[in-house]
């Protein structure tokens, strides 16, 4: 979102400022010139919510927390609650581990029901309120549900006035922590925004110079965020490990944008993608990388793939949506972002099984029912990468069509970059028969073996398009083999 005036989150606070913001606390205007009423969000204040940072905390002095509860006799009446304004975000679940349950020494003291110091408003609506003259002030309770990218403002304002606002954490029994204060100059809309933790706040709302007229005021809060919230600007950008990372994220809004940068500290070469994982809705989202001057667009379907550089350079991509396309809040990308895969070696084969001729049937590898398979990859620099997922895909019977059946096993890399395993094909009914002389045992005998066709092949779950087989050979062949007898010498 852009604001008239972008406060950025985490600028040094003096505790003086919040003591002399609640020195006149109790000074609240009778009942009958006071007006709260719901509004309207601006289209402004519904645009995505733009992070500065997790909001940074200092302590609040036991006169601003006197001041607090003060203001609990002074009840505003008439408070009306109506639908929101703003779609309310989806419900969150937490899940805690379940352990085993142990009694305790003497039963714990019962923790006294939160009682917030001023009244309670909800989330994700507009309020305007009029009635405070100068030196006067007003706050208000809500409550962020869970972790959330949070907007709370004071706009509207009329000329002439000027209003600050400050954020305050409750920690469920009424200790105070100040949080931030927004004090623009004048009539300027005061805007915080930030991470939140989940839990109980305040808005305060200090009229430094005021005639009575109404202001508006809210707090936006998005529950529907990834893990890597706050990366909504280049200098917010979430760093990611030294390794071939592989995420899960989301748009939380329209106008979400999603920064990331990975630093490549061997100088490797590195590689790019994204994927829906298979859901259909990668056009969604434009994925860009940073070129040094320009953002330029990977096609969706496409990988890059950057040579070495000099060690610690820090490669830079983002994902956007693609305002072609209808937003879902539901849909999730799958970003690969990070050092390039090599296959340095691999090995994949059948048990023990008499070969059909090349003659008969030109097939690279042949199996009953298990195949063992093992690879080993690395970055450009030859530095193994690990917990990469490595599969090894068999189509045992290739069918009618052109789309493969894969089965998929895989396996994570170890520190040294490293899998093995097996892969159990099971038995088959042959669409194949071929017999055929064989000497490999030292005595000479004729087989009659029943198979299929099909073919394997070995890549990255988090990158395509690397490893034995790709868009130019597919695949490497294989005969299933489902049954094999001696029928003479």
């Amino acid at each position: 979102m852009k604001s008239k005036k972008a406060f950025v989150l985490g600028a040094a606070m003096m505790a003086a400022s919040f003591v002399s913001a609640f020195a006149l606390a109790e000074q609240y205007p009778s009942q009958n010139s006071v007006h709260l009423s719901e509004k309207s969000l601006d289209a402004a204040i519904k645009s995505a919510l733009k992070s500065g940072g997790k909001v940074q905390a200092s302590a609040s002095s036991a006169q601003v927390l006197d001041k607090l509860k003060a203001a609990q006799k002074t009840k505003t009446v008439g408070v009306q609650k109506k639908a929101a304004s703003v779609a309310k975000p989806s419900e969150s679940v937490q899940i805690s581990p379940v352990g085993r349950l142990v009694k305790p020494a003497k039963a714990p003291a019962a923790q006294a029901a939160f009682v917030p110091l001023c009244d309670s408003l909800d989330i994700n609506v507009g309020y305007s309120y009029d009635g405070l003259q100068s030196g006067e002030s007003k706050c208000f309770h809500f409550n962020v549900p869970a972790k959330a990218k949070v907007q709370i403002y004071l706009a509207g304002q009329q000329p002439g006035t000027e209003m600050a606002l400050t954020l305050f954490q409750d920690d469920g029994q009424n200790n105070l922590t100040a949080l931030i204060t927004s004090d623009n100059p004048g009539n300027s809309d005061e805007v915080i925004s930030g991470m939140l933790e989940a839990g109980d706040y305040y808005w305060f709302l200090e009229a430094k110079v005021a005639d009575g007229s109404a202001f508006d005021f809210g707090a936006i809060v998005n529950t529907a965020i990834d893990a890597y919230e706050p990366n909504d600007t280049p200098e917010t950008a979430f760093a990611l490990p030294d390794r071939l990372n592989y995420l899960t994220g989301n748009l939380d809004s329209p106008d979400d944008v999603d920064y990331f940068d990975f630093a490549a500290v061997r100088g490797q070469g590195v590689s790019l993608f994204l994927d829906d994982d298979d859901k259909g809705v990668r056009n969604q989202w434009i994925f860009e990388y940073f070129n040094g001057s320009a953002w330029v667009n990977i096609p969706g379907g496409s990988t890059a793939t950057f040579p070495s550089r000099a060690p610690g350079f820090v490669y830079k991509a983002r994902v956007r949506a693609n305002p072609a396309e209808a937003w879902d809040a539901k849909s999730e990308y799958k970003l690969t972002f990070g050092s390039s895969p090599h296959l340095a070696d691999f090995d994949a084969k059948g048990g023990t099984v008499t070969r059909i001729p090349a003659g008969i049937a030109p097939l690279a590898t042949q199996a009953g029912r298990l195949m063992t398979w093992r690879t080993e990859w690395k970055d450009s620099t030859g530095a193994p990468l690990e917990g990469v997922t490595s599969q090894l895909k068999v189509d045992k019977r290739f069918a009618s069509g052109p789309d493969f059946n894969w089965t998929i096993f895989s396996a994570a890399t170890d520190s040294a970059g490293k899998t093995s395993g097996s892969a159990e094909l099971g038995g088959c009914v042959g669409d194949y028969r071929a017999q055929y002389y064989d000497s490999s045992t030292g005595v000479k005998y004729l087989w009659d073996t029943w198979y299929n066709v099909g073919g394997w092949r070995i890549d990255l779950k988090e990158l395509p398009n690397v490893g034995v087989g790709g868009d130019n050979v597919p695949y490497v062949s294989l005969g299933h083999i489902c049954s094999q007898d001696i029928i003479g010498r």
